[in-house]
């Protein structure tokens, strides 16, 4: 097992369980895990993080035990003629999605749980006396083969408790809604729950059939002695101990068929520190606007998986340029990145490479994005609606469940014209629902401090 210690480590010296925490290697199934661990940490909890290396830095920071997770590509035994295949199906939602779970997620699997098999081990060598408890990421699914009979890894009596967070929308097959990323809308009318039982029928047998194929495959490659029944997705919610949702219930469907594990914690609270922010030359204009009734703010992001600025970046200043009531300002998502030279930036813009979404929609009036999961949770964290361009992969799921929610706007497309964005940021800024919806969801989150409650659950485990 390849570790990094932090350079003051000490004995384990309390009786408070090692905290394990895994997540599949990107950002958005990452950070969230990161922000407990670290909360863990202040709590006194001594932490072990298996992650990809990006985030070995961050890690070893806040005084955790890193070991690295290989890129989800480095076990696929040709990356460029699968990122081509996905190319070629990019306009096809369920289909790519399928293909993206299919090669980056189960044909992984099988590596990714033997070397989080292999870690524990290690680390049950160096602490036989402590209790270890797995805090991992649903869709990360290395622990998933031991609750379908992967043997006990060695130097365990059981396999550890294990608490499953869930960074992404509930996927989880429902017969309250369409199979997961359709993008069809919730609705428990009686068609739509007779149309939802043959479209979950057709998809097994049509589309998801790759998935299920491989999933089954990855199980017994994993060493499974048994295979979940029904659809793969089930299996995320049914094969840990207990599953927190890092949201609200109303920022979910209300399913009669919620999986019985799962409960609700609340989204993450705002993370923002005073002394290491390092403030644009511009950031003044923000302050002299921020809260002014007659000057809005507009804060438009592409993400940081999907940085083709043309698709949303682009319009978003286009939808405003030059007017004196608006002020837009882009974050671009990656550090020393910069927009091109043949971009036409409008005077009424502000950018910057990088900007904690945390530092600036306390100032914005609304927040334009491409709806990943952690950005509509930290738009309801800071009470600030939302113009969603949410259409690939599950944004579109995440973007119905805000519109459902009632802080958000769904632009119906991956790529809005300047005049389709304006639109939804004008109707979002034109009607106060959106404003005071955000607010009371803001409310409900902090209300439930999900911090608390997880640690609550450790406790309840701790032997």
């Amino acid at each position: 097992m390849a570790s990094t210690a932090p350079a003051n480590e000490e004995p384990l010296g309390n009786s408070k369980p090692l905290l394990f925490f895994t997540a599949l290697p990107g950002e958005g199934h990452t950070y969230p895990l990161i922000t407990i661990a670290a909360a863990m940490i202040k709590r006194g909890y001594p932490v072990f993080f298996h992650g990809g290396a990006q985030f070995e830095a961050d890690v070893l920071a806040m005084g955790a035990e890193f070991s690295v997770i290989p890129s989800m590509l480095d076990p696929v035994p040709d990356p460029e003629a699968v990122m081509a295949a996905g190319q070629a199906i990019t306009d096809l939602r369920v289909p790519l999605f399928v293909h993206g779970l299919v090669n980056f997620l189960y044909n992984t699997m099988p590596a990714r749980t033997q070397l989080l098999e292999e870690t524990i081990v290690k680390l049950k060598e160096r602490h036989p006396d402590r209790q270890i408890i797995i805090i991992h990421e649903l869709c990360s699914m290395n622990v998933t083969p031991f609750a379908y009979g992967r043997p006990v890894p060695e130097g365990f009596t059981s396999f550890p408790k294990t608490i499953g967070i869930g960074a992404v929308n509930i996927s989880a097959p429902s017969v309250d809604t369409a199979p997961f990323s359709m993008g069809l809308p919730y609705d428990t009318s009686r068609s739509c729950l007779l149309r939802n039982k043959e479209l979950h029928k057709l998809a097994d047998q049509g589309p998801w059939r790759p998935l299920i194929e491989a999933a089954e495959r990855a199980m017994r490659t994993a060493g499974c002695s048994t295979l979940p029944e029904g659809h793969p997705f089930g299996s995320w919610y049914a094969a840990p101990d207990v599953c927190f949702q890092m949201c609200s219930p109303s920022m979910e469907y209300p399913l009669s068929d919620m999986p019985p594990k799962l409960r609700f914690a609340g989204c993450l609270p705002p993370k923002v520190s005073g002394s290491d922010f390092e403030a644009p030359n511009w950031w003044g204009d923000v302050l002299d606007r921020a809260g002014k009734g007659d000057k809005k703010i507009v804060f438009v992001s592409q993400g940081t998986a999907h940085v083709d600025y043309s698709q949303l970046i682009v319009p978003t200043m286009e939808a405003f340029r030059d007017r004196d009531d608006v002020l837009t300002i882009v974050t671009l998502g990656i550090r020393g990145a910069k927009l091109g030279d043949d971009i036409d930036v409008p005077q009424n813009v502000r950018w910057t490479d990088f900007l904690a979404y945390d530092r600036i929609l306390p100032h914005a009036d609304v927040f334009v994005c491409n709806a990943g999961y952690g950005s509509t949770s930290h738009a309801v964290t800071n009470g600030t609606p939302a113009v969603l361009a949410g259409e690939v992969l599950d944004k579109k799921e995440v973007t119905m469940r805000a519109v459902y929610a009632g802080y958000a706007w769904d632009l119906e497309s991956a790529a809005p014209t300047a005049e389709q964005i304006r639109t939804g940021v004008e109707a979002v800024l034109g009607d106060k629902k959106y404003k005071e919806r955000a607010m009371e969801l803001k409310a409900e989150n902090e209300g439930m401090d999900c911090m608390v409650t997880i640690e609550k659950q450790i406790i309840e485990f701790t032997q």
